[in-house]
């Protein structure tokens, strides 16, 4: 498989939104740890680091009017299943990097204009969208 083949239309505007997540984070004072962190079965799109907190940001893009009834907002496509694989890779990231600090898990939806070149319309910074409680409820 080429590497061209994984680039569908899909993977393109999600690597776009995650990198203006990154350039959103950072001009808010985070520092970005890692992208696309892997671990654990899972994989963390953005990990960064405001004063003592590690930042675990899933990030969720998508094109005006492309909402889908079942899913309004983009964060809501974030399960509860989805959230404890990102717990377990953050859990891996914090026992590699030996790291010692608060953990708190944000969601960044970054919503595209619909045109063919792509362009931020807004990015909503969801922070503490989960939490290690709410993952594990039933």
């Amino acid at each position: 498989m080429k590497i061209l083949d994984l680039l569908t239309p899909k993977r393109i505007t999600g690597n776009y939104g995650e990198k203006q997540a990154a350039k959103y984070l950072r001009r808010h004072g985070y520092k970005i740890l890692a992208r696309n962190y892997v671990a654990a079965g899972a994989e963390i799109d953005l990990v960064a680091r405001t004063r003592d907190t590690t930042v675990f940001v899933e990030v969720k893009t998508r094109r005006e009017g492309h909402e889908s009834p079942c899913e309004p907002r983009p964060a809501s496509a974030v399960t509860p299943e989805k959230q404890r694989k990102i717990i377990s890779a953050a859990r891996a990231f914090m026992r590699r990097e030996r790291a010692v600090s608060r953990l708190r898990f944000d969601i960044a939806e970054v919503i595209l204009y619909d045109e063919k070149k792509p362009k931020v319309k807004e990015i909503r910074h969801l922070i503490s969208a989960f939490s290690l409680d709410t993952a594990y409820q039933r």
